[in-house]
């Protein structure tokens, strides 16, 4: 259900926008959460994952879909820092929101019903993330979610921890729990850099403005080739280097980085028990503040860090996948190379002959086209 938004053909427009042009991604990060995480195209496109993801969960409605999409199109081109386009999206929310309940151009005078129905549709009836590599996702459509329990090879590189631990301190393999958050914008961080301990340890995430991390675009070449400089700079010998990247090739097969979607899994919040929100009645009787600030207050993150140890059946499981290298990753085209002489060649004293026989050559040739033209019309 919720990944069907990504096939319509104007969130893809926007998507393209966003990848290519700096009106739509070029932005100010400060004031905005957790973004020193963020490099890339990651910011801007995580959340306009966001705002579209938001959209599902409270409008979901084909009727308004282009509309929105539209106000964020304007959103993204006009605005240019973060902060001020998330207050944005949630403007639009609200706005949107009182059109699916019949209440256009009434907010005010509805503010209350609107504002139920948005801690309604948000925190009951909503969901807790966990990014998940993509090629565990059919293992827990069929048995559901053990945190922890994963086919990898945690044991080898908890050897590789234990023996380089001067440089390998990051990881922690040893908890049998995992995180979940109600933040979908970290919640498509963790897709795109899961598992994070191998992101982490073959490609450091780059705090560069507008380069994409190796491991999100799944560039293995790039990946590899940044892992063996940084082994190199810890002056381990060839060998040492080859067994480190024999392992990281066999995760990366087994996670099949090439191929596989950066992909969310949803679970509600009432599993959980975290469908009710602390102080809900204050902010539906607040008649003074602006009804965005109050909405986006429903709206905001509460949990970064869910800590779940238990089995999740199946059946409480459902997945969105992020188009995310679909549209930062350059498709190759075939090229065809021309190749030019760089030297040139000796002139020579027949070459003042040889081109005066071709000169001579030439107009005899022409001499006898204007002739047989003459010819053709007597």
């Amino acid at each position: 259900m919720f990944s069907s938004i990504f096939e319509v053909e104007e969130v893809k427009e926007l998507l393209i926008k966003v990848a290519k042009n700096p009106r739509y991604y070029d932005k100010k990060k400060k004031d905005t959460i957790n973004y020193e995480k963020f490099s890339g195209l990651e910011q801007p496109f995580f959340l306009l994952f966001d705002a579209l993801f938001k959209y599902q969960l409270l409008i979901h409605d084909d009727d308004y879909l282009v509309e929105y999409v539209r106000h964020l199109d304007l959103l993204w081109h006009k605005i240019d820092n973060f902060h001020d386009i998330s207050d944005g999206v949630c403007k639009i929310l609200v706005k949107f929101c009182a059109k699916k309940l019949g209440y256009k151009g009434k907010v005010e005078e509805y503010r209350k019903e609107i504002l139920e129905y948005i801690y309604q549709k948000y925190i009951v009836e909503g969901y807790f993330y966990h990014g998940v590599s993509g090629c565990y996702v059919d293992t827990i459509k069929k048995e559901g979610f053990a945190p922890q329990k994963y086919l990898n090879y945690y044991p080898e590189f908890l050897q590789l921890q234990e023996k380089y631990s001067s440089f390998l301190t990051d990881i922690d393999f040893r908890h049998d729990y995992v995180s979940f958050t109600d933040n979908f914008m970290m919640a498509c961080y963790y897709a795109t850099y899961s598992p994070m301990y191998f992101s982490n340890f073959l490609c450091p995430p780059t705090s560069k403005k507008v380069e994409i991390n190796c491991y999100a675009k799944g560039d293995y070449l790039g990946c590899f080739k940044q892992l063996r400089k940084r082994l190199k700079d810890k002056e381990l010998n060839e060998d040492e280097i080859e067994k480190i990247e024999n392992l990281c090739n066999k995760e990366w097969k087994l996670l099949r980085k090439n191929e596989v979607i950066p992909t969310i899994m949803l679970v509600k919040r009432s599993y959980f028990s975290k469908h009710k929100m602390q102080g809900i009645s204050d902010i539906l009787a607040d008649s003074k503040t602006d009804i965005c600030e109050l909405a986006s207050q429903i709206l905001d993150s509460r949990f970064e860090n869910l800590s779940w140890r238990e089995m999740i059946p199946a059946s409480e499981i459902e997945f969105v996948q992020i188009p995310y290298a679909d549209y930062v990753v350059e498709k190759e085209v075939e090229k065809v190379e021309v190749i030019l002489p760089t030297v040139r060649p000796e002139v020579s004293p027949e070459d003042g002959k040889v081109s005066f026989l071709v000169l001579l050559g030439s107009v005899f040739i022409l001499l006898g086209v204007v002739v047989s033209i003459i010819m053709l019309y007597q």
